[in-house]
């Protein structure tokens, strides 16, 4: 996907920082709405965060294995 190690280094950064952000707006949603709500919204970030990690992460992680993050194993990726 992104061949040069810095640029995919960067890629996965920001992309782990949209996680963050959508982490955020759960807890958000969680003091602020209804249960239904958060539920609905729990959903929704919770497939736009398996499109980040399917589509972007992913295969970067199988073209840079030594970028897996410490502690995490993805199949495929490592050893």
């Amino acid at each position: 996907m992104i061949k040069d190690k810095v640029s995919a280094l960067e890629g996965c950064n920001r992309m782990l920082r949209i996680n963050g952000s959508l982490d955020e707006a759960i807890v958000f949603v969680q003091a602020h709405c209804s249960a239904e709500e958060l539920e609905t919204v729990k959903q929704a970030v919770g497939e736009v965060m398996y499109m980040v990690f399917e589509q972007m992460l992913i295969p970067i992680y199988k073209q840079h294995p030594d970028l897996v993050p410490e502690g995490q194993r993805l199949s495929g990726t490592t050893d």
